[in-house]
């Protein structure tokens, strides 16, 4: 016969410990949480590791916003079992909230109305049209049409194009924006058998261009950046409008990787691996141009505003080479997360307007107009007094 001693209490025996199950989960937790902090930590040094020596850094930076949101949430998982592996992940976490803030911006401000640019300040766009592709007209207004509309609604002054399309001798798109009266192109492709059809960068303006150039490309003949000095009233401006070596990704990946057909597919090793190789020639091809397009930045005579289509996100050693000294106009006045490339899920910020001392960000503005496969940005810009 048991004891219950004076009051008839039974005595407690001491317990043994979590139960086994559990005891396999934390496991299997603590295992994923190594893991995905040691790929976060590469993440953060991705910006800082030339890729031409070790480009492996960069593929954690590629996808830098989902190995933060897992890393948040194996945290939570130590915060709800009591453990003190939270506190490691925590301290990992914060080390990385700034290179995290250049992906997403939280906005605490309430909005009455969708802001609008406005003649009280220089508005800038960055637009890769994608050669005013016919996929994206509608039944009554080409592509062309369409972005044009959009440049003029919304009090554009000076319009940075990737990727434009077009008769070199007069660039058809140049009757449809008729308030943006000088202009300058630099194609990188010329197809002859189209005549004088160029693909190629361009930049318009409202106000006028008293001087342009482009950078020497020592890797190929392609042209991916060029200048062009914009008189602004008193002041003048250096505007660089760049598109940085493509992915290489065509749209057999894109459709192989957003369909998640990689988790079926029998040649999965060989897709991905190709999808590799291309990305690591990528990377390695646009750091380079990235060191140019900074060199020339320092070195420009004027206050600068850098655009384009960097095809590389914010965690990348190609954008760090080229901020380093400059503004995001994103991370000063942006808000959400603000994906430029209309692709893969929407989650990746590929193009910019950066600006150094001298130029404000007053506003910075996104569009939902899906004619390309990438956003138009724009900012709203202030030359402020030296």
């Amino acid at each position: 016969m048991e004891d219950y001693g004076y009051y008839h209490k039974k005595v407690r025996r001491p317990r043994s410990g979590a139960p086994l199950a559990v005891r396999i989960v934390d496991a299997v937790m603590l295992a994923l949480t190594v893991v995905c902090t040691l790929l976060l930590i590469a993440a953060y040094l991705a910006r800082y590791v030339d890729p031409r020596r070790a480009w492996l850094f960069a593929f954690p930076g590629l996808v830098f916003p989902a190995i933060y949101i897992a890393e948040m949430l194996l945290g939570l998982w130590w915060v709800v079992r009591w453990k003190k592996y939270a506190l490691g992940v925590a301290v990992v976490l914060l080390f990385g909230i700034g290179a995290a803030g250049r992906f997403y911006r939280p906005d605490l401000r309430r909005h009455y109305a969708e802001a609008k640019p406005s003649r009280a300040e220089v508005v800038v766009m960055s637009y890769n049209v994608m050669g005013f592709d016919k996929r994206f007209a509608s039944e009554d207004r080409s592509t062309m049409g369409l972005i044009a509309d959009l440049v003029n609604a919304n009090n554009v002054d000076i319009v940075c194009f990737q990727e434009l399309g077009g008769d070199l001798s007069k660039p058809a798109i140049n009757q449809s924006i008729p308030e943006l009266k000088y202009y300058k192109i630099f194609p990188y492709e010329l197809d002859s058998s189209e005549g004088s059809y160029f693909t190629g960068l361009g930049i318009y303006s409202r106000y006028p261009i008293v001087a342009s150039g482009m950078l020497p490309a020592h890797d190929s003949d392609r042209v991916f950046s060029m200048w062009a000095d914009i008189r602004i009233q008193r002041d003048t401006v250096r505007v660089f409008n760049n598109h940085l070596n493509s992915t290489y990704i065509d749209n057999d990946d894109i459709d192989f990787l957003s369909s998640l057909k990689f988790v079926s597919e029998e040649r999965t090793r060989v897709r991905l691996s190709e999808i590799t190789g291309k990305l690591r020639e990528s990377y390695m091809r646009r750091a380079p141009q990235a060191e140019l397009v900074a060199e020339y930045v320092e070195q420009s005579p004027w206050p600068v505003v850098v655009c384009g289509d960097f095809n590389d996100t914010p965690a990348s050693f190609a954008y760090h080479r080229v901020v380093r000294g400059l503004q995001d106009a994103f991370v000063k006045k942006g808000s959400g997360a603000s994906g430029t490339y209309d692709r893969l899920f929407n989650m990746f910020r590929i193009d910019y307007i950066l600006v150094s001392e001298g130029v404000e960000v007053l506003n910075y503005y996104t569009f939902d107009h899906v004619y390309s496969d990438h956003m138009p940005i724009a900012a709203g810009l202030e030359l402020v007094a030296r």
